[in-house]
């Protein structure tokens, strides 16, 4: 996140000593996806909570209530807030990535501030951002790859596998859309939320192998692939409802029926599933997405090219978060290949150095 903290000074900073001003130009001038800006948003307003709470009489939280230590009682007072309670159980007082975000964005607010010169005097962001690391102990681990079943796929089978209701109804499109709604995650690689944001016309009911994304993480429109079998899928889910071709393309056919269903719901069937298939617990509309990028990798696709399908700003987190496994069990393979058993190896040293022994007489 070093990179990110970065603060272009294309902006003027606003007059007086309200934070909330200057927090709203700093948004107005960093270039991010409207995503990001709204993210980075609840992260300043939560800064400005963490601030009225340290001193509720000031009606605003002001650049003069600002010191030293602010970033590192943040970061504490979010990790009481968003605590990662799987984490705690173990013992460990980890913040959740919401907290960790929210910190960023506070940061580059600082590092905004300090910029501009702003801050109270005596201040740095530089010292402020020393006084976290020290308060922490110890240097931030990397990211922590998780495992994705390799069965994952058994989730779309699970659904393949039901029987379809003969009579119409909701029963039966709900089958039907939870068939076709597994088979494009893994085929396209997609992120829950932009599956979801797909129309009837986007996809041409089931015409389109090929579909270009305009809803996405960062912003930036990216291209994605259908297989055969997943268009004839979302045809079959299609043909039987009676919506317009405007409509979402996975919807709900039971409370709020005719809009499209929420991620909670989509991250519910895969649980279903993968409860029910006896998958590893962790399971979840993205291990889709990671196996995909994993089968991709496998097969010999390049890492940029896999990078591009995902949205990937930059290779490296496509090698960081999907890559490892690929190279780990080329690394096997490798190992494998050219590795000796203790016992040949020792074998072959043995004879070597008997060899060199009668050489040595002969000589």
């Amino acid at each position: 996140m070093a990179a990110a903290e970065t603060t272009p000074l294309s902006s003027t900073p606003p007059e007086g000593d309200s934070l909330a001003d200057h927090a709203a130009a700093m948004l107005q001038a960093l270039e991010l996806s409207p995503l990001s800006k709204r993210t980075y948003r609840c992260g300043l307003d939560a800064l400005l909570a963490y601030l009225h709470s340290v001193n509720p009489q000031a009606a605003k939280p002001q650049v003069a209530a600002i010191n030293e230590d602010t970033l590192q009682q943040f970061g504490l007072w979010l990790r009481d807030r968003y605590p990662d309670l799987r984490a705690r159980a173990r013992g460990d007082l980890r913040a959740t990535r919401t907290a960790r975000t929210y910190l960023v964005a506070a940061k580059r607010l600082m590092n905004w501030l300090d910029l501009h010169e702003l801050l109270p005097a005596g201040v740095t962001y530089d010292r402020m951002r020393r006084r976290i690391d020290q308060g922490r102990g110890q240097r931030r681990q990397g990211y922590k790859q998780r495992r994705t079943d390799p069965q994952v796929t058994r989730v779309l089978t699970h659904y393949l596998r039901k029987p379809l209701p003969e009579a119409k109804g909701s029963r039966r499109l709900a089958l039907l859309r939870n068939r076709a709604l597994m088979a494009v995650l893994y085929d396209s690689g997609m992120r829950i939320s932009e599956a979801l944001a797909l129309t009837r016309e986007d996809v041409l009911d089931g015409r389109a192998s090929r579909l270009r994304l305009t809803v996405t993480k960062n912003g930036k429109p990216r291209t994605v692939f259908l297989s055969d079998e997943s268009r004839k899928l979302i045809r079959d889910y299609v043909k039987e409802r009676d919506d317009a071709i405007y409509a979402p393309l996975f919807v709900s056919h039971g409370r709020g029926r005719g809009t499209a269903i929420t991620a909670a719901h989509a991250w519910l069937l895969v649980k279903q599933a993968a409860k029910a298939e006896g998958l590893y617990g962790n399971t979840s509309p993205h291990s889709l997405r990671h196996r995909r990028a994993q089968d991709l990798l496998d097969e010999g696709m390049p890492l940029e090219w896999v990078a591009t399908l995902l949205g990937h700003q930059h290779p490296d987190t496509t090698r960081i978060v999907y890559a490892w496994e690929t190279d780990e069990n080329m690394l096997g393979d490798m190992v494998a290949t050219y590795g000796l058993p203790p016992s040949e190896a020792h074998r072959r040293h043995q004879d070597g150095a008997d060899d060199s022994e009668e050489m040595e007489e002969d000589s």
